[in-house]
């Protein structure tokens, strides 16, 4: 009830139970279980049972011949575990690359997410395409690289939704604000005439400009000097008057003219400039363009003042500052703004083509960034894939030639295989067992199948008692091993499971049956009969002893036997694996093990366990009457022993509630 045959059966359905078994085998092999089920399968009916195909013994030379195949198979399956196991370590190899150039690749993708989501957009779920993506970009040819901060502009204008066509700046006419701002007479001294004694005098002083300024002052000043107070002399004032002629008044005149001019001409290139300012386009950057107008209105206000400074002195020589080369730098700013305009205006009416190409240098960019790690990847994949190939060649080979064995093999078992040897070698080993009263036949009403008969030539039908028919299904499966249900495949590779196969049997068929297991076991070990594996499952401490002992001073081998007990609690199997030490010995020794596992143990049984564990010791191995042993102790000893004996004694036979003992 632990679960023994639930194992078996996996194994027998295991083609229905992938996920429950692994193979260490290239491909899952046949598996050959004794269950209850093969019982059932093979033995439901008497009068028909399949025949098992093998080869007879006289048949020397063709079973030397198929041992030779299957030398040849052994060895193709030898060197296809071999390359199929460095296949799959140059795969796992590769898989650690494909994972670390995948998160070398993701690295660069999230340093440039925000950047250019647009390019990247599909690629956001899965490290694996994006990867793919960027190494298929590499093999491209290199395209002449781009300024990061470029693309990022450009990326800007490609993607913008509401691209629009731009109106572009016009330049400023440098050579016509180079004439404007020409004016001799800033340069000149604008004084009156010298014609006159006082015009002299006014000259030689150089205070026209001061003179000038007070005349304003004559009438206010009533005949005196508005200069001294003291009275004017005559013609005096008609003499100032007189210095100051038509000529003078025309040079300022002209002068207040150009003042004029001046402002109004700035003035009308400032307010477009800053009306650029208030209406700026969203793909211009105006830092440089605002720099550049206040130093402009700056240069203005500082002209307008030296002219006007002129204008209150006209004797003195101004000089302008030309506004010519910072406009001339204006002019490049525009030229700047007009490219970005004639750009963003070339993206407008071809989106999808700049679109593209904005992508293309976008990726070229990502796999720039990743050269190294790229050039190393591709370098271990060559190496893995010229591998794989290698291998998957030398497969090829080994696969075909274990078809050929294979398929001579089956030639030669369907020309010479037969049914009959089996049935003599099951009736002889009944015969020398005493099962006289039944034997196995062929079936003359179907070919290939038996029937078992009585001595008088009748159908046993269910007439067989319990030990005779589970001896019977044993060696049946016995030599199902070593032969085949079909007219080939007699050679195929197997693995073998019995399950609990000696119930109801007697001593001796016990033996034969231990036997036949060790024999199955032995093959098995030394590689013969295509016997791959065996699990042996069984409660019985006897036939476990007898198909587990190899001598007294043998042992098994490490990569030869493993040993598990499958335990069940709460209605739950679980199985301890004993590695190759072989947990159990003998009943006394079992019966310890069942105390020591704590986890396990079943305080119903407990008692039972103690009193045989004594017995078994004192009775038995030291021919001592284990109660008796009581009067050996003395004082408290004797009395803890006197109530183990009667506790044991007690609880080994019936359950009392609310037992209590100190």
């Amino acid at each position: 009830g632990s679960g023994k045959t639930t194992i078996s059966t996996v194994i027998a359905n295991h083609s229905a139970n992938t996920k429950q078994i692994s193979w260490s085998t290239p491909n899952p092999l046949q598996t050959l279980v004794y269950n209850r089920d093969f019982v059932n399968t093979n033995f439901g009916e008497t009068s028909r049972i399949n025949g098992i195909f093998t080869l007879g013994k006289e048949n020397k030379e063709t079973r030397e011949f198929i041992t030779n195949q299957r030398e040849k198979i052994e060895a193709c399956i030898k060197q296809l575990e071999t390359f199929t196991k460095s296949k799959e370590q140059i795969i796992q190899d590769q898989e650690k690359q494909d994972l670390k150039i995948n998160e070398a690749c993701w690295k660069v993708k999230l340093k440039y997410d925000q950047s250019f989501k647009e390019v990247f957009k599909g690629f956001n779920a899965s490290k694996k395409a994006f990867c793919e993506r960027c190494l298929s970009e590499a093999k491209q040819k290199d395209s002449e690289s781009q300024n990061l901060d470029e693309i990022k502009r450009l990326y800007t204008i490609a993607f913008d939704k509401d691209r629009l066509v731009y109106q572009t700046y016009s330049l400023i006419d440098i050579n016509n604000i180079k004439e404007w701002e020409k004016c001799e007479l800033l340069s000149q001294k604008i004084s009156g005439s010298a014609d006159t004694a006082i015009g002299k005098f006014i000259e030689y002083l150089n205070n026209s400009d001061w003179i000038k300024q007070g005349i304003s002052y004559v009438d206010k000043a009533e005949g005196k000097c508005p200069f001294c107070q003291q009275e004017l002399p005559n013609n005096t004032y008609d003499n100032i008057k007189a210095f100051f002629d038509d000529s003078y008044e025309r040079d300022v005149s002209k002068l207040k003219a150009f003042l004029s001019g001046y402002s109004e001409k700035t003035q009308n290139i400032i307010e477009i400039l800053q009306e650029y300012i208030k209406s700026p386009l969203p793909i211009l950057e105006y830092s440089l363009f605002k720099a550049e107008l206040d130093a402009i209105i700056v240069k203005v206000d500082s002209n307008i003042r030296e002219i006007k400074r002129k204008l209150s002195s006209p004797s003195v020589v101004a000089i302008l500052d030309s506004l010519c080369p910072i406009l001339d730098r204006m002019n490049k700013v525009f030229a700047g703004f007009n490219k970005t305009i004639d750009e963003s205006n070339d993206f407008a009416k071809n989106q999808k083509v700049k679109q593209t190409d904005c992508i293309k240098a976008v990726w070229q960019i990502v796999v720039s960034e990743l050269k190294v790690e790229i050039d190393g990847f591709n370098k271990e994949t060559d190496g893995n894939k010229n591998g794989i190939k290698k291998l998957d060649d030398k497969i090829t080979v080994q696969t075909k030639q274990q078809k050929e064995a294979n398929r001579l093999i089956l030639e030669k078992e369907a020309t010479l295989t037969s049914v009959k040897p089996t049935a003599d070698a099951i009736n002889l080993i009944l015969k020398r067992f005493g099962f006289e009263g039944f034997s196995i036949i062929e079936n003359t009403d179907e070919l290939g199948t038996y029937k078992i008969i009585r001595v008088d030539g009748k159908s046993v039908e269910k007439t067989l008692s319990e030990g005779e028919y589970n001896f019977l299904c044993f060696l049946y499966f016995y030599h199902l091993i070593y032969g085949s249900q079909n007219k080939t495949g007699i050679a195929q590779p197997k693995v073998v499971v019995i399950d609990d196969p000696i119930s109801s049997l007697d001593s001796n068929v016990l033996f034969i049956v231990s036997t036949l297991t060790k024999q199955i076991i032995d093959d098995c070990k030394n590689g013969r009969e295509g016997i791959k594996q065996v699990f042996i499952l069984t409660h019985n401490i006897y036939f476990h002893k007898e198909v587990t002992f190899l001598g007294s001073r043998q042992s098994w081998k490490k990569n030869e036997a493993a040993f598990w007990i499958v335990k069940k609690k709460g209605n739950v199997s679980r199985i301890v694996d004993h590695k190759n030490n072989n947990p159990i010995q003998t009943s006394y020794e079992l019966l310890w093990s069942e105390l020591k596992d704590t986890d396990s143990v079943q305080r119903i049984t407990i008692f039972n366990t103690l009193r045989r564990i004594l017995e078994y010791y004192f009775n038995i191995i030291g021919g001592l009457d284990y109660e008796k042993c009581i009067n050996g102790f003395d004082g408290e000893d004797m009395l803890i022993c006197k109530s183990l004996i009667s506790c044991i004694n007690e609880g080994s036979h019936f359950i009392t509630d609310d037992f209590v003992m100190q």
